[in-house]
């Protein structure tokens, strides 16, 4: 291997961890975020959404890095699987551990991703049935929003 593919290489590497790394400070806002509408301390979630936004923009920027990388080191287009299925036994020794922990961070950061919208969703509706409340609209069994006063029940005013 030449200097100026491993060079390319470690580079390569480099962009992997740094992709993890943020991979996994995404993970903890996500989990800060779900922790904060649980809590209903929905105050800190724009401080916490500003803060994602700024990490989802470098994971962008390490993104294209890492694909221009890819086609540098002629593995244009190809998934982990495919480049350690064709990298050099250095190259792999190098690049699984890598490949490896960026899965597992990425799996954390999509379940992180999924409880945290849950748990917002939930609470957005909580919220929207108390201004539903507030305005003299109620909701129905299937979550529907009743334009009118809220519904009766037959039994409201009999005895049982």
């Amino acid at each position: 291997m030449n200097q100026n593919t491993q060079e390319t290489l470690e580079e390569f590497a480099a962009v992997i961890r740094d992709l993890s790394v943020v991979a996994v400070h995404i993970a903890q806002i996500e989990e800060a975020k779900a922790a904060a509408a649980s809590a209903r301390r929905h105050e800190l979630l724009d401080g916490y959404i500003q803060d994602e936004q700024a990490h989802i923009l470098k994971l962008r920027g390490l993104e294209q890095r890492r694909l221009k990388l890819m086609d540098a080191l002629g593995w244009k287009s190809f998934t982990f699987r495919q480049i350690l299925e064709k990298a050099t036994s250095e190259q792999e020794h190098l690049l699984r551990p890598l490949f490896l922990e960026l899965e597992q961070n990425l799996k954390r950061l999509e379940h992180a991703r999924k409880s945290s919208e849950q748990i917002i969703n939930a609470r957005l509706r909580e919220m929207n049935l108390i201004m539903a409340r507030q305005q003299g609209r109620s909701y129905d069994n299937t979550g529907s929003l009743n334009a009118g006063s809220p519904v009766r029940t037959k039994l409201q005013d009999k005895y049982v």
